[in-house]
């Protein structure tokens, strides 16, 4: 018989209603999103935790392999950036959405980024400027989009719809240009790329 060697867990910080985390490629620094509280950065792989900007409805966060360059987005807010490593954030949208997931290049200059809540629907949007401006993108379709994923390089992307057994899993391999569905009709929850896509 072979006994099952399970790697411990330690819990940090306190309960809350965490949507998200991201970390740095070396892992020293992360960034984790509470909704209805604040975005939290650590810069000791999780030990302590610093709380940032103002509180909201994040739902999802995203960081640059160094983990300078961040990405937030609010739901029914806007989608927000770093350069600091999380200590200030502007916001770089102008319309309220219902914001569910942001991801972002190795270098943080390209950003993905997805809307959408049941019945209604939204897009898949595209930075290629460290988000100051976002493109919406057509070939993605109108969707209920609940999570986006990158590539190092921020050319080959998955998306997923969910809610109740509503969609695909979606793959681009022109930074979101064009989008090809994937494996069936699902709930689909999230995604998440190796760094070659």
């Amino acid at each position: 018989t072979h006994s099952l060697q399970i790697p411990a867990w330690t819990p940090h910080d306190t309960i809350r209603s965490w949507q998200s985390v991201a970390s740095s490629a070396d892992g020293a620094k992360l960034v984790a999103c509470d909704d209805g509280g604040f975005i939290y950065t650590s810069t000791d792989s999780g030990m302590t935790w610093t709380p940032r900007a103002s509180e909201g409805n994040w739902s999802s966060v995203a960081s640059s392999a160094d983990g300078v360059r961040l990405a937030a987005c609010a739901y029914n807010g806007h989608l927000y950036t770093s350069t600091d490593s999380g200590e200030t954030w502007v916001p770089r949208t102008g319309d309220y959405k219902p914001w569910h997931s942001v991801a972002s290049s190795s270098d943080g200059t390209k950003l993905v980024a997805c809307a959408g809540i049941y019945p209604l629907a939204d897009m898949i949007y595209t930075s290629a400027d460290a988000g100051v401006t976002w493109t919406p993108q057509p070939g993605a379709g109108t969707r209920m989009w609940v999570c986006v994923a990158s590539s190092a390089d921020g050319v080959k992307l998955v998306a997923c719809v969910g809610f109740i057994g509503s969609g695909y899993i979606y793959t681009s391999t022109d930074s979101g240009v064009t989008w090809t569905p994937r494996e069936s009709i699902r709930n689909w929850r999230s995604v998440a790329s190796s760094a070659d896509g």
